[in-house]
């Protein structure tokens, strides 16, 4: 599902606009071989829509007893008609669609089906019906299997209506009434039960749902009823899959489609509320989760509430109060495979002359982590869309905002171009904690932080190493405070059992990344983003641009040295532990040296907010 997911992860923006959509709504247009098709006209009888069984677009809360929902068919709604048979190989480019002729709990659906080519729909074809058919190009689309990794299919939107429907849950806006128009998703295979003519009747009866559907309320640490909530995270409950209308079931074995994420966002200008009993409605797909994470934006806040497993049956509705949730606090480490590796990456940020040394405000920094580009890639300062420097063309490094820094390099650690002092790429073994000649050059995370609360210190090469050979990795991205998306690479601690291992993923495989904003966070997982590197005497970025063909990655340099330093590269293109000249900058992931633990750093003003 290349092209759909590169348009939720890469065009910015998309926070605030869940479901404004350019596409068209016209799924009924002729096109692509059906010319000279035998298109029959279809009268399907539809069962009843259910209350607490949702069945229509028309979905609603009672007004009462806020855990009933109320359904009915809508005048107009469409299933999705398509003969079982065609597979991947019918050339049409718009489904086929019967709609309902009246409103009501049951209805009478009209429309017209053809198979592919010039066949005939005979009386021992399986139809196929999908409901909605108003969602294609919105939370569906037609798919194709493109290719494997491994064994392990995945699949690739489709111009041509296909038995393979994409099916996408990830961007949500928590109403019932939304659920019913885009994600209510209901499947019924029949037969016909009479052809006369060009004229085919079926009875379809009650559509089967195979979504669950979950009602939230949830309350602060101090049991407050949350309101204006800005958003809502669900990680590790799957968000995406393909459903196949042949065989009524979902693709089997196929990770590379299965986003594991649910994001609820209110539309413009309103906000996600518990008030008055009111519960926010998600759709997801059934099945059993495991280490489940929960978390609600409210302003600077964020609240949490973890499931270690949890199960959701096909067609039910499940209503749960989230209470007493836990305030997320800042924490000055997160630990992969025993290290305490720090919360984002050493920076320099604000004025040349002082500004702020030290950790990032998050694991997704990186420099211009929001920069208004125009249709050439190059940075504008009005109009445009707003982009991390991930998408930029040729981005530059300027002096208040740092990111990458020369191996040992301290005094000069803001000059970029011109010839740079040998020292300052100091020849040790390593220099975990060394500052030499008076702060010139050495360790320059330790030399920032060493009188601070929490100090930090460059991580050696055996600590980045563990990373390299032990840790569990996947393809990852996270969003800004700005709404825009960084790319990166996503650590656990693997204890035991097979590897986790989903990097390099070759150039623009978009669709193989994971939404772990929520969970970084949260505290649970180290994320590098894709940073790059500077040529010794240059400011340009390289290497860091997600858009190109060629090589990008995160360089992460290390303590330890000889002639060179050793570097780990992670990320699209890259997976290596190597070393590196050390006149190039590179990302420093500092680690946790010690801490007084009853004291906090005070947060530097610019950064105050950032999530």
């Amino acid at each position: 599902m290349n092209k759909t997911k590169i348009l939720l992860l890469a065009i910015t923006g998309m926070m605030a606009t869940a479901f404004t959509a350019c596409q068209s709504d016209d799924i009924d247009s002729t096109a692509g071989g059906d010319a000279n098709a035998n298109v029959y006209n279809v009268t399907a009888d539809v069962g009843a829509a259910q209350d607490n069984q949702p069945g229509s677009r028309v979905l609603s809360v009672d007004a009462t007893n806020k855990k009933v929902l109320h359904s009915t068919w809508a005048a107009g709604d469409k299933l999705i008609a398509f003969v079982s048979s065609d597979g991947t190989s019918n050339t049409r480019t718009s489904y086929w669609t019967i709609a309902a002729d009246k409103s009501g709990k049951g209805s009478t659906f009209t429309g017209q089906i053809a198979a592919k080519g010039n066949a005939k729909v005979k009386a021992t074809d399986d139809l196929c019906f999908f409901y909605p058919a108003d969602a294609v190009g919105k939370s569906i689309e037609p798919v194709t299997e493109t290719g494997k990794d491994g064994d392990k299919p995945y699949h690739d939107e489709s111009q041509k209506i296909s038995n393979l429907l994409g099916l996408n849950l990830t961007r949500q806006d928590g109403t019932a009434e939304t659920i019913g128009k885009l994600y209510d998703y209901q499947y019924k295979q029949v037969k016909p039960k009479s052809i006369v003519g060009s004229n085919l009747n079926v009875s379809i009866g009650n559509m089967k749902r195979i979504v669950s559907l979950w009602g939230l309320r949830f309350t602060d640490n101090n049991n407050n009823i949350l309101t204006n909530i800005d958003s809502v995270y669900i990680s590790n409950v799957k968000g995406s899959d393909v459903f196949n209308l042949s065989t009524g079931s979902f693709v089997a074995n196929n990770p590379a489609d299965e986003s594991m994420n649910i994001v609820v966002t209110p539309p413009t200008g309103q906000k996600v509320s518990s008030a008055g009993g009111k519960y926010t409605y998600i759709s997801l797909f059934p099945g059993t989760y495991t280490d489940v994470l929960i978390m609600v934006y409210v302003g600077n806040k964020c609240y949490k509430k973890e499931y270690a497993s949890i199960t959701f049956d096909e067609g039910k509705v499940y209503h749960t109060d989230l209470l007493n949730m836990s305030e997320v606090l800042p924490e000055p480490y997160v630990e992969v495979q025993g290290i305490k590796w720090a919360t984002g990456n050493f920076i320099h940020y604000g004025p040349e002359t002082g500004g702020y040394w030290g950790i990032a405000p998050a694991q997704w920094w990186i420099s211009r982590r929001a920069v208004r580009l125009d249709s050439h890639r190059k940075a504008v300062t009005s109009g445009g869309t707003l982009q991390s420097s991930q998408f930029e063309d040729s981005p530059k490094q300027t002096t208040d905002d740092v990111d990458l820094f020369r191996y040992g390099s301290i005094a000069k650690a803001l000059k970029f171009t011109g010839l740079i002092d040998g020292a300052d790429n100091a020849s040790q073994h390593d220099i975990t904690k060394q500052i030499f000649n008076g702060g010139k050059y050495g360790d320059i995370v330790w030399y920032y932080t060493q009188n601070n609360h929490k100090r930090y210190r460059m991580p050696t090469g055996t600590e980045m190493k563990l990373l390299y050979d032990n840790a569990n990795v996947i393809p990852a991205y996270c969003y800004t405070d700005k709404g825009t998306v960084v790319y990166g690479a996503y650590f656990t601690t693997n204890n035991s059992g097979p590897r986790v291992k989903g990097i390099p993923t070759g150039v623009k495989a978009f669709y193989k990344y994971s939404n772990v904003t929520a969970l970084v966070r949260a505290n649970k997982g180290l994320f590098l983003p894709v940073t790059g590197r500077r040529l010794d005497g240059q400011t340009l970025m390289g290497l860091r641009d997600m858009s190109r063909v060629g090589q990008c990655y995160g360089q992460y340099v290390s303590s330890t040295s000889a002639v060179m330093s050793d570097d780990f590269f992670v990320g699209p293109t890259q997976w290596n532990f190597t070393r590196a000249p050390k006149g190039q900058a590179k990302a420093i992931r500092p680690v946790l040296d010690s801490e007084d633990t009853n004291q906090s750093d005070p947060v530097y003003p610019a950064f105050q907010g950032i999530r």
